[in-house]
């Protein structure tokens, strides 16, 4: 193995205890990690999203967000709806308990977030958001869609 490789995957070993992804529950809570980003995308889709384009945008397999998209209905977090430019397209939307929900958790990750920064020095915390925008930009080279 390069020793590129494993470094890129110590780092990520390193990283996501750190954050909570390994979490059954993320930020303490009953859903997630892919559930709260599924609500986080619905609820800042003006126009509404459908399945297919949360499939593509979260890179997830069609019938896990299925899954998800079902017990979201039954707990009446997401409601849907046609599309009023093409009848065949059914948008889910977030419903007052969805967004507040979704509220609940934006508030719980901020506050995450506060929490493991304030015990950095404001020059840390510049530097590590500085390496984070460029982690950003360069991951965001990658085409996850690609067949290698």
């Amino acid at each position: 193995m390069k020793p590129q490789i494993a470094k890129f995957r110590a780092f990520n070993r390193f990283y996501t205890p750190i954050i909570g992804l390994l979490n059954q529950n993320y930020l303490d809570n009953e859903f997630s990690l892919t559930e709260v980003r599924i609500l986080f995308e619905l609820n800042y889709a003006k126009d509404g999203l459908t399945a297919k384009d949360l499939i593509a945008l979260l890179q997830l397999d069609k019938g896990y967000m299925s899954r998800i998209l079902l017990q979201f209905e039954k707990q009446q977090i997401i409601r849907k709806e046609r599309s009023a430019l093409d009848g065949r397209a059914v948008l889910l939307r977030l419903t007052e308990s969805g967004k507040q929900i979704f509220n609940d958790l934006d508030v719980a990750s901020e506050q995450q977030a506060n929490r493991m920064l304030r015990s950095l020095s404001a020059d840390d915390v510049n530097q590590l958001i500085g390496h984070m925008v460029a982690i950003q930009q360069i991951l965001s080279k990658i085409n996850l869609t690609a067949n290698e």
